[in-house]
C-alpha cells in the first residue's frame, strides 16, 4: 500500500511547495510525496535533510534527478513510473559523492553488503545490514607479510609484530611517543588510477600537515609482488585517535601503528574492531 510523508503543517506546506515546483513529476497526493515502500521514504527523508543542511540546492538536485532517469533511459528502462525511486536513488549517489558527503569506493563497498545482506536474508523478512566484523583472511595475511619501508637514513624497513630498535630510536631522536604509517592509496582495497591516488596522497600529506604533525615519506611493499607498491607516511607524534581519524577520512582498511617500544602493530579500521 502507498505511505505517504505528512507535511501539513505550515513549515511542511512551504517545503512541499517548494519540493512541487523543483520536482514537478515527484508522486504526490493531498498529504505529500506517495512512496510505495520504506525504503523509498527513507531515501526521500535523507534527500530532504541534506537539502535542509545546505549541502545541495533543489536546482542542483533536479539536474541530478534528471540526469539518473536520462542515463537509466538510454540504459533501457520502460519509464512506467514504477522506477522513479530508483533513479532517486542513484541520483542521491552521484550527487553526494560529487558533494564528498560518501566516496565512491564506500558506495561500492556498501552496495556489496547491502546484496550480501539480501540473499542471507529469508524471504519476507525485512533486510538488516549487519556491522561487519572482520576483513578477509587474505587481506589481513597481506597486511601481516607487507615490508613498511620508511625513507630515513638509512631506510628503515618495519614488519608488523616485529620489534624494531630502529624505528624506536627514530622516534625518540623526533621526541615523540607514538607515530603510524599511512596511505591514502586505493580506498578500501579498491584500486583506482595512479593520477588518483597521487591526488589522494597529496590530501593526506596536506591533511597530516594541518593536525601540527612532522611526516617522513615511505611506502607499503608486497614481498611476493602481488600488489603494487603504495607511497605511504610516517606521521610522527600520531596518536591512536589520530589514527582513527586518517583511517575513516582517508578510508583505509587499517594502518600501522608504533609506539615508542618500536613493535609495529595493524591497527584496523573502526568498522572491523
Amino acid at each position: 500500500m502507498p505511505q505517504t510523508r505528512d507535511m501539513t503543517s505550515n513549515d511542511n506546506k512551504s517545503k512541499l511547495h517548494e519540493l512541487r515546483a523543483a520536482l514537478p513529476e515527484l508522486p504526490f497526493d493531498d498529504d505529500g510525496p506517495v512512496f510505495r515502500a520504506p525504503w523509498q521514504a527513507q531515501a526521500f527523508a535523507m534527500t530532504l535533510a541534506l537539502h535542509e543542511r545546505g549541502v545541495f540546492t533543489w536546482k542542483e538536485w533536479a539536474h541530478a534527478l534528471s540526469i539518473a532517469i536520462r542515463d537509466a533511459q538510454a540504459a533501457g528502462d520502460p519509464d512506467r513510473g514504477d522506477t522513479y525511486y530508483a533513479h532517486w536513488l542513484d541520483a542521491l549517489e552521484r550527487l553526494t559523492a560529487e558533494k564528498g558527503c560518501v566516496s565512491e569506493a564506500m558506495l561500492a563497498r556498501r552496495r556489496v553488503e547491502w546484496d550480501e545482506a539480501a540473499r542471507g536474508t529469508p524471504h519476507g523478512q525485512p533486510i538488516v545490514l549487519k556491522r561487519m566484523h572482520g576483513l578477509p583472511i587474505a587481506t589481513l595475511d597481506a597486511y601481516h607479510t607487507a615490508t613498511y619501508r620508511i625513507e630515513a637514513r638509512p631506510d628503515i624497513d618495519m614488519k608488523i609484530g616485529v620489534a624494531n630498535g630502529a624505528v624506536a630510536s627514530l622516534l625518540a631522536a623526533h621526541g615523540v611517543e607514538s607515530a603510524v604509517f599511512v596511505t591514502a592509496f586505493n580506498p578500501f582495497g579498491h584500486v583506482l588510477a595512479p593520477d588518483e591516488n597521487a591526488a589522494r596522497q597529496r590530501a593526506l600529506i596536506e591533511r597530516v600537515g594541518q593536525m601540527g604533525l612532522r611526516a617522513l615519506p615511505g611506502a607499503g611493499f608486497d614481498p611476493k609482488e602481488v600488489w603494487v607498491a603504495e607511497a605511504s607516511l610516517l606521521a610522527l607524534g600520531a596518536t591512536r585517535a589520530a589514527a582513527d581519524a586518517l583511517m575513516t577520512e582517508f578510508e583505509q582498511n587499517a594502518i600501522v601503528y608504533v609506539d615508542r617500544a618500536g613493535v609495529p602493530q595493524l591497527l584496523l579500521h573502526p568498522e572491523y574492531r
